[in-house]
């Protein structure tokens, strides 16, 4: 398929890396780009942010002469790649580098929302002091465009010129459903200086609207959008007078339809997940969006995140009185000081993860969103009565044997075996349960008759251990788009086969929880030595990040995490070095194969040569421990996170 890339979205990524200083002369961006911004990021100072990465222990490591092989191979990689992805327009990474000045903010577009084809793309630079160089890269990129037989062309925006270069009309093949069309595309480039600001765009109606923002207090400014102002007030009030390298934004289903436009329209096999989520209440989530500071104190990294979900505003006399409507119900995380780990929890987990939510609830608020997926209502209904009254099933009251045995918290542990393969990753999820003999009898029942349903028993504790690697699932529920969108090219997706997340599963009751793990081994050693254990309450890493989230404001929370970063990463790093990364059977892997991958039933290819890491004995001694909060407000969440410096030993 054709590729319609905006072509300066490779040189977006240069900038970013590249620019260095400060000003305050300059208008922000946020009152230059438009209100149908659907996804923001700026960067006021990279310098500072290049200085404050160095002093970090991340920075370090990248410095180290062991890496540097690595590092030096990885930059020729993102170099060859932006020069490609930037050949129709003429740029090279050695071009950008001494453009920049000030703060490099991008805008992802979608300049009419009634149409979700529409997509744009905006970057603005502060060149205070740089005019010289941003003449002189924007000559280059004249000339190379004129050799590629593009009209150059000028309009007027009030008082301001923009230069207009107009590419040859081309024939795109787009996916319209599941059909194939062509249609004629012109690629366009836009840019213009304006007090000591850089502007280019692939949309000349979007530049001349940010041209004559200039020196207003303009009205239809992403600044002006009640989300974006409300995410920004409240990191506002959380960072107080600290100022952060990188500010993030996005307006979830809107740059979600941006992303798809730009990635050609593209359609997966399945129900559009993006559609039954918007039918299913989830446009309450209005925007979200952070703060990320380097070396900013004690903390290596610190990140501040605020997901904007107000109550649903009622009509007077309405008889809906919940926050939210429909499956949206189902995010209710209510806030909660019992997030210690478990006895059974070891030290030598990865990841620990405790959250809470209201689980009973939240199973029955699903009725609606699995009807809209299934597009038939009625069908969660029925799925429940077959289990039930369906004489060839297992004859199970959902409700009485098992929905109204759920506790409210939630704990997810993660492990990577050594040495390290594709299967080295290993996961538990543990429900609390309110009657654990009344639920061991309900898995009995379901999965006795069940011919691939294994039985292993430890002790007086039975697992069952469920092998899904032959099944094949129905259609694929996603979301389209695309995060790279601002800065690679797209190859197409007709239709996707995902595979199973989860490769297999196996469930058991022990000490009052629910355990479903993706390793019946894992299972067995955390059952086997749960008396013996040492409590990861007692881990000094567990201990250091639970006294910086505390300083960070944590207390009654909704969800707390804790990550060993020195063997948490092992998996993926040994598996990058193997070049064996998109093999992997863990979640992240089978994303990354959807997401990433060709479209057809296949493992995707690794994207970086890792082949050149040094082994993740030497790199370990950099990686500290991390941890998060999540609490829970009136209007959405605040989520907080940190990585801490390693301690010597």
């Amino acid at each position: 398929m054709a590729r319609h890339a905006p072509f300066f979205r490779a040189v977006i990524v240069g900038i970013f890396s590249l620019l260095a200083g400060s000003s305050l002369a300059v208008q922000p961006s946020e009152t230059l780009l438009p209100n149908t911004t659907k996804g923001y990021a700026s960067s006021p100072n990279i310098d500072e942010l290049r200085q404050k990465f160095k002093q970090t222990q991340l920075g370090a490591m990248v410095q180290d002469e062991a890496m540097k092989p690595f590092i030096d191979d990885l930059r020729d990689q993102i170099r060859d790649k932006l020069n490609r992805a930037g050949a129709r327009l003429g740029l090279t990474w050695e071009d950008l580098e001494n453009v920049p000045a000030g703060e490099v903010a991008i805008g992802a577009i979608q300049p009419d929302p009634k149409d979700k084809t529409s997509h744009a793309t905006a970057i603005v630079v502060d060149i205070t002091g740089k005019r010289g160089e941003a003449d002189e890269l924007l000559g280059k990129i004249g000339k190379n465009l004129i050799a590629l037989k593009a009209t150059k062309s000028s309009a007027k925006a009030g008082t301001i010129e923009l230069t207009v270069y107009t590419l040859p009309a081309r024939d795109v093949e787009r996916l319209e459903g599941r059909d194939k069309v062509l249609v004629k595309v012109r690629d366009v480039v836009v840019h213009f200086i304006h007090e000591d600001q850089l502007v280019i765009a692939d949309h000349q109606p979007v530049a001349a609207a940010i041209a004559g923002r200039f020196g207003k207090d303009a009205a239809d400014t992403l600044a002006k959008v009640p989300a974006f102002a409300k995410v920004n007030d409240k990191l506002a009030s959380l960072r107080g007078d600290s100022t952060p390298q990188v500010r993030w934004y996005l307006e979830p289903f809107g740059y979600t339809e941006v992303s798809r436009a730009m990635a050609g329209g593209r359609r997966r096999r399945g129900t559009d997940l993006l559609s039954v989520l918007r039918k299913q209440g989830f446009t309450a989530i209005q925007g979200l969006g952070g703060n990320v500071f380097m070396a900013p104190g004690r903390e290596e990294f610190l990140h501040r995140t605020f997901v904007y979900a107000p109550p649903v505003q009622r009509a007077a006399g309405a008889t809906a009185t919940s926050k939210w409507d429909l499956a949206m119900r189902m995010l209710d995380f209510p806030n909660s000081d019992h997030h210690a780990p478990p006895v059974w929890v070891p030290q030598g987990v990865c990841t620990y993860v405790s959250f809470h939510n209201k689980l009973q609830n939240s199973f029955w608020y699903a009725e609606t969103l699995v009807d809209e997926y299934m597009g038939d209502k009625g069908v969660f209904k029925d799925m429940i009565d077959n289990l039930q009254f369906d004489p060839a099933g297992p004859q199970i009251n959902l409700k009485k044997e098992l929905i109204d045995h759920l506790g409210e918290r939630v704990v997810v542990v993660s492990d990577v075996t050594v040495p390290v393969t594709v299967k080295s990753e290993r996961l538990i999820v543990a429900i609390e349960i309110t009657d654990p003999a009344i639920v061991k009898k309900t898995l009995e029942k379901n999965f006795l008759p069940d011919p691939k349903a294994k039985k292993r028993e430890i002790g007086d504790h039975v697992i069952w251990e469920i092998i899904n690697e032959e099944t094949k699932e129905p259609e694929a529920l996603t979301i389209e788009g695309d995060d790279a969108a601002f800065i690679a090219t797209q190859k197409e997706e007709e239709v996707v086969e995902e595979d199973p997340i989860l490769p297999n599963m196996a469930f058991t009751v022990f000490q009052g929880q629910l355990m479903v793990a993706t390793h019946v081994e894992f299972l067995q050693e955390v059952m086997t030595k749960a008396v013996n254990n040492k409590p990861l309450s007692d881990l000094d890493d567990y201990a250091r990040v639970q006294s910086a989230l505390t300083r960070l404001g944590a207390g009654q929370d909704s969800l707390r995490a804790f990550t060993r970063t020195d063997e948490s990463y092992r998996g993926t790093y040994d598996l990058l070095r193997q070049g064996k990364l998109p093999e992997a059977e863990t979640v992240l892997a089978r994303l990354l194969n959807n997401v990433m991958g060709s479209g057809k039933k296949e493992v995707r290819k690794q994207q970086i040569d890792g082949s050149k890491l040094p082994p993740f004995e030497q790199v370990q001694k950099y990686l500290g421990p991390a941890g998060s909060y999540v609490h829970t407000d009136d209007d959405g969440w605040v989520l907080v996170g940190c990585l801490l410096k390693k301690e010597a030993k």
